[in-house]
């Protein structure tokens, strides 16, 4: 139950920033809403190839290769290895970890 919520929860939040993103490109190419227009079109007037969400993600796996290839000594690699969900756990769906987004990024493709 609990991963079918944070599924919903990611999609629901990607959504969002998309909306937020073609708002912005609309208003930059002067398109209007009520212009039957194509996404696509729009971002391609614009020069951009992909969508914020696929970058911010590119990123995120381009950060965890790095992490994966850092000695263990490391500081920021202890604290990326380190469990800080000891103790009580709140009510409601657990927070997910860092580690188990960058799960859900390599099994979405």
């Amino acid at each position: 139950m609990y991963g079918s919520e944070s599924w919903v929860w990611q999609k629901k939040n990607e959504s969002r920033i998309n909306a937020a993103e073609m708002r912005s490109l609309r208003s930059t190419c002067g398109v209007s809403r009520k212009d039957i227009c194509k996404n696509s079109d729009i971002r391609e007037r614009c020069g951009l190839k992909e969508e914020v969400v696929t970058g911010v993600e590119r990123g995120m796996l381009l950060w965890f290769g790095h992490l994966e290839r850092m000695k263990e000594s490391g500081l920021t690699k202890q604290i990326y290895r380190a469990n800080v969900c000891d103790g009580k756990v709140c009510k409601g769906c657990p927070r997910k970890s860092y580690a188990d987004h960058i799960g859900s990024i390599l099994k979405k493709g």
